[in-house]
């Protein structure tokens, strides 16, 4: 090795290892890319709060040294590609994933170079991937950017340490400060993949950051909306899409709910996923999107995309990502692009975080213009949505009658993070006993829920009784449906589902064959015999998987 090379104080890379004398025994212990993750019950007095770790390579001599030495002289340092791409007709930047590509290489060949005798060790990805994550200023951060047990993560000021929610252990503290440089860039970061401004005009920006090995939706706040200084909350978005089935052998939600949610799902009613952030709502309609019937012409409008791209399943989707609402520029507004749906001829459309008076109003002139929806929205109740919209956003009460289904999820933080669904409840319409709508009063300013399921009051009704639920009453007086072909078809798919979760069949790819394959051979039985022979149709499906 070369003389003089200084040696690195491990508290340099780890300053948070000096402050370890505040933890038991230790709970949990696993790798993360180039990072050996430790979890320990806390010691504390007053919080429950475990404390999140992590240690690299870089503790030992030299690899410390190797990894500061590759930060001082090729920071700055611009790759040919780089250069040329500055200096042709394409403006666009680098992306996250493009940067660490580029900077792969130019670290690869400066070890070859300076540290030859490193170039074969078997370490040699790790060193790279720290030296490539110190480049491009996400060092501290990495690990909870790609650690799959993260939820979310937070910083609410500078100076204050990083501490996030752990599907297993819950609310975690850390000991990771960011500097005021580890802030800069992580700000410019965020404004490049943005496109937005971020000064005191405009304080606000949400963007995905999303590589190989990670993919989330980052918030971050600044002075003088954030009084304290820069606050940054990163939201881990699944790479991997939950299934109903999947989602049903976790507890989210019964099998009975799944049932009755695919049948309304097949019937494009209007579906109104509620509930506090992170409770779920994105996860389940992501789960119901991905066994409509492939024939569907599907539109997604989204400020943060996270739809699941279904292209690869020969499905129909077009994804729009409209500007934020922290966005100063409204060009691309979710409420423009809302209205702009009906020259589009959708099937069906997701519509993901109706906030604003704005956002409700396009919603309801959609619905009222006969489009068919599935949207997530933030309410604690579908009380207390029905009353912000009518209260707040000035919805007419008799434009509630265009909903179906409310579907309300809650999360339960306990020793770690629970989503359940809590509730389906419908609004009920102005039928007559002859199930014919009176004639309508404009004027109509009392709506009615009526629940369909309640995990809280153990409300779970019959097949008998889910007949009279103002949704499938809807359906009936369409397709002509009785009682015994309704509880044969729900019977059916719970059939479906059951032996889904027993068999533990949760991939993606592998429910969308099977769904398509329910779908197709429907189609056939109905359009050769009029009729569909369900136990023919279930035997059919389970063929698929064999």
């Amino acid at each position: 090795m070369q003389k003089n090379r200084r040696n690195i104080d491990t508290v340099t890379i780890f300053p948070h290892l000096s402050k370890m004398d505040d933890v038991t025994n230790l709970v949990a212990h696993y790798k993360i890319g180039p990072y050996q993750i430790k979890i320990y019950e806390s010691a504390g007095n007053y919080t429950s709060e475990a404390l999140y770790t992590y240690t690299t390579l870089a503790e030992s001599s030299p690899f410390g040294e190797i990894i500061e030495s590759i930060s001082k002289n090729l920071s700055g340092i611009a790759t040919i590609e780089e250069v040329n791409k500055k200096n042709s007709l394409d403006s666009s930047f680098y992306t996250l994933q493009e940067l660490l590509n580029t900077r792969k290489v130019v670290v690869k060949n400066y070890i070859h170079q300076q540290y030859p005798e490193f170039i074969t060790m078997k370490e040699i990805d790790e060193l790279v991937d720290l030296a490539c994550y110190k480049l491009v200023g996400i060092y501290k951060i990495a690990p909870f950017l790609m650690d799959e047990h993260i939820e979310e993560f937070y910083l609410d000021c500078p100076n204050t340490c990083i501490y996030l929610d752990h599907r297993k252990w819950g609310r975690c503290k850390t000991y990771i400060v960011l500097s005021e440089d580890d802030l800069e860039r992580i700000k410019t970061r965020l404004r490049y993949e943005s496109g937005l401004l971020l000064d005191e005009s405009n304080p606000s920006i949400k963007t995905e950051l999303i590589t190989d090995r990670f993919h989330v939706r980052a918030s971050v706040d600044i002075f003088p909306l954030a009084a304290d200084g820069l606050h940054l909350d990163v939201r881990k978005l699944k790479r991997k899409a939950f299934t109903l089935p999947e989602l049903i052998a976790n507890g989210t939600l019964s099998v009975e709910i799944a049932t009755y949610l695919y049948f309304a799902l097949l019937r494009r009613r209007n579906i109104t996923v509620i509930g506090e952030p992170n409770s779920g709502k994105t996860t389940l309609v992501n789960a119901l999107d991905l066994i409509t019937p492939p024939e569907w012409r599907k539109i997604t409008i989204e400020d943060v995309i996270e739809s699941v791209p279904q292209h690869h399943y020969d499905k129909h989707q077009v994804r729009l990502q409209v500007i934020p609402f922290e966005g100063e520029n409204k060009s691309r507004s979710k409420s423009k692009e809302i209205v702009k749906l009906l020259h589009r001829s959708p099937d069906y459309v997701f519509l993901g975080e109706i906030q604003t008076k704005e956002h409700s109003n396009a919603v309801f002139h959609a619905l009222t213009a006969g489009l068919h929806l599935i949207q997530t929205c933030h309410a604690s109740s579908p009380e207390n949505l029905i009353v912000r919209w009518v209260e707040h956003h000035g919805i007419a009460p008799i434009n509630l009658l265009t909903l179906d289904l409310i579907i309300f999820m809650r999360a339960y933080h306990n020793e770690k993070l629970i989503r359940k669904l809590r509730r389906v409840s419908e609004v009920e319409k102005p039928y007559g006993a002859a199930d014919k709508l009176h004639e309508i009063d404009l004027h109509i300013n009392k709506i009615q829920l009526t629940d369909v399921f309640d995990l809280d009051t153990q409300l779970k009704r019959t097949g008998k009784e889910l007949f009279d639920t103002p949704a499938v009453r809807d359906i009936r007086m369409v397709e002509g449906l009785t009682l015994n072909e309704f509880v044969e078809e729900l019977s059916t798919y719970m059939e479906i589902f059951n032996y889904l979760v027993e068999n533990k069949l949760f991939e993606p790819a592998t429910n969308v064959q099977i769904f398509h394959a329910l779908h197709a051979e429907k189609l056939r039985q109905k359009l050769n015999y009029d009729k569909i022979d369900w136990s023919v149709l279930c035997k059919h499906v389970f063929e698929q998987v064999q």
